[in-house]
């Protein structure tokens, strides 16, 4: 099955893959629920914000999610019901190492990454006595 609509912000050049928007994706589409690796956005509608955590918690991945409301308060509490790493409310994903800990769930992610946590998988506690 494919998108109804599709939808080019910009045109390619070369070996460019130009941003695409999938519109009117249904959770039966392969696009739906495999990684993409490019600037491509599929688009599935849902009822309610329910059955929109149904759906995301249904994928095999859980690196990121984001949640954009004018009811931040509602947003954090769909945000406790993801299985994700992170969530972003009101923003869009970005990540240095010294802000906070990055992760991922399910097939997502190479476990926990951020300063501390990069300090600690590479050292090794030694003890020498004499």
């Amino acid at each position: 099955a494919f998108s109804k609509r599709l939808i080019r912000l910009k045109k390619g050049q070369g070996r460019y893959w130009q941003a695409t928007i999938l519109d009117e994706v249904t959770p039966a589409m392969r696009i739906a629920w495999e990684e993409q690796f490019g600037p491509l956005l599929p688009i599935l509608t849902v009822n309610n914000a329910e059955e929109a955590i149904r759906l995301a918690n249904a994928s095999e991945y859980g690196l990121d999610a984001c949640i954009f409301s004018q009811n931040t308060a509602r947003a954090k509490e769909l945000a406790e019901k993801l299985e994700v790493g992170q969530v972003f409310v009101n923003q869009r994903p970005h990540r240095r190492p010294d802000q906070f800990p990055f992760s991922g769930v399910k097939s997502s992610g190479l476990g926990v990454q951020g300063i501390d946590y990069s300090l600690e998988a590479m050292t090794r506690v030694k003890s020498i006595r004499q």
